[in-house]
């Protein structure tokens, strides 16, 4: 019996055959997809949006 491949080497795989993304341009791509399905995740009368600059 082999022993299991570890997380690492899976995920490392993983990426370097286009299965998984990384990145900034990757969550950028991910998040402008789900605003489009989905709309603004902000747009809610419980939650003010985010202000520039960071937190309040």
């Amino acid at each position: 019996m082999t022993a299991p491949m570890p997380d690492h080497v899976r995920v490392l795989g993983q990426i370097e055959r286009g299965e998984v993304r990384v990145g900034a341009d990757a969550a950028r791509e991910i998040a402008a997809r789900h605003e489009a399905a989905y709309g603004d995740a902000w747009a809610t009368k419980d939650m003010p949006a985010p202000q520039a600059g960071g937190a309040q």
